[in-house]
C-alpha cells in the first residue's frame, strides 16, 4: 500500500473531510471555507500527481495544499482577510496555530521547493524520482493532516 493512503475523499458533504474513514464536520466563515475547499483539492492534486510521477507538479501543489490551508487558519482564526505572501513559515506564524519551530523550518523548505520547481533547470535534474520527493510529500501530509484538525477543535 502507498504511503499516501488516507487522503481527502469526496463522499464527505460541504464543510467536513474524511480521513481515516471519520467523516470530520466543520462549520467555518465562508472565506474561510473557500481556501479550505482549495488545500483539500490541491491536497488530493498532490496525491494523484505523485502517484502518477509528475514529481515537479506534485511538490508545487505540495506547498500550495498548506498555503492555502494556512489561509484558511488566518481568515478562521485570526479574524483577518488572507495575505498574499507565499512564504509557509510566515503565513503559519499569522495563523496563530502552536507550531513549533521545527515545523516552520520544515514550512521554509518546502517553500524553498516551491520556488525551485519553478524553473526547468531544477525540474529535470532534482525532482525525478519519488525517493526524492518523498520527503517532501510525507511532511506536508504530516502538517496538513494536523492543521486541519485545528479546525474541529
Amino acid at each position: 500500500m502507498d504511503k499516501l493512503a488516507g487522503r481527502f475523499a469526496p463522499v464527505c458533504r460541504l464543510g467536513k473531510f474524511q480521513h481515516g474513514g471519520v467523516c470530520y464536520n466543520i462549520r467555518m466563515k465562508p472565506e474561510a471555507q473557500v481556501w479550505f475547499d482549495q488545500a483539500k483539492e490541491q491536497y488530493d492534486d498532490m496525491v494523484y500527481l505523485y502517484e502518477g510521477r509528475r514529481y515537479s507538479m506534485a511538490v508545487y501543489c505540495a506547498h500550495q495544499s498548506i498555503e492555502k490551508l494556512l489561509k484558511a487558519a488566518i481568515v478562521e482564526f485570526g479574524n483577518i482577510s488572507a495575505p498574499k505572501i507565499h512564504k509557509l513559515d510566515e503565513l503559519a506564524l499569522q495563523s496563530t496555530l502552536p507550531i513549533s519551530d521545527t515545523w516552520r523550518e520544515d514550512l521554509a523548505e518546502i517553500t524553498r521547493h516551491y520556488w525551485r520547481v519553478r524553473y526547468p533547470d531544477f525540474q529535470t535534474y532534482t525532482y525525478t524520482s519519488k525517493e526524492t520527493i518523498l520527503p517532501t510529500i510525507e511532511k506536508t501530509k504530516e502538517i496538513f493532516l494536523w492543521i486541519s484538525k485545528q479546525f474541529n477543535q
